[in-house]
């Protein structure tokens, strides 16, 4: 029997030295965790804030310290995420599909962090979804985009008579993301260039 018919191929070239799919696997893990927080933060930290009647800074970060009785309907049964979810739904910023995504998205996550070592390791485990990493981010774009397009700039005075369209709305946390995903996959990044 040949050494390349054993199982463990993933345990097997990790002991080899063969770091660059493993190392490809964590980093796609490290995203899930983070860009799981930012959706999560993007949907509960907007509708929070915009029942939020006073604010406060703690240790550096502005939370809200008193909601309305309105925010406090919302919440009635529900947990704040899926509060502020459905709030966003009701509202048309996303979608019945957007809402089904999370739900996958989150259990997904969720397999992802418990089940690490073996996707890790283990042959028969897939290779993590990087298409559902992409589509997560989209989607906290798409929410935050909404949210500016359709609470905060009509209620400025700035942007009275100014016509933003979607697609110029760039806000500073995504930014910093995409600027992180391009550093952790630089090497991916630049190895598909080299092929092209």
């Amino acid at each position: 029997m040949e050494s390349d018919d054993l199982p463990f191929k993933k345990l097997k070239k990790l002991l080899e030295g063969d770091h660059l799919h493993i190392s490809l696997q964590l980093r796609v893990a490290s995203m899930y965790m983070i860009i799981y927080e930012d959706l999560r933060d993007t949907i509960e930290q907007r509708v929070t804030g915009f029942f939020a009647n006073d604010w406060e800074l703690v240790d550096g970060k502005l939370l809200p310290t008193e909601l309305s009785e309105e925010y406090r309907t919302l919440l009635r049964g529900k947990s704040k995420f899926k509060a502020c979810r459905d709030f966003l739904r009701e509202f048309g910023a996303t979608s019945s599909e957007d809402e089904e995504f999370i739900v996958k998205f989150i259990s997904y996550r969720g397999e992802v962090a418990h089940r690490l070592y073996w996707i890790m390791l283990d042959d028969n485990e897939p290779e993590l979804d990087l298409e559902m990493l992409i589509q997560a981010l989209s989607l906290s774009v798409k929410i935050e985009r909404w949210w500016i397009k359709n609470i905060e700039l009509p209620t400025n005075p700035d942007f009275d008579g100014i016509d933003v369209s979607l697609d110029e709305i760039e806000p500073g946390r995504h930014l910093f993301l995409r600027q992180l995903i391009r550093v952790a996959f630089q090497d991916v990044l630049d190895a598909s260039e080299s092929r092209v």
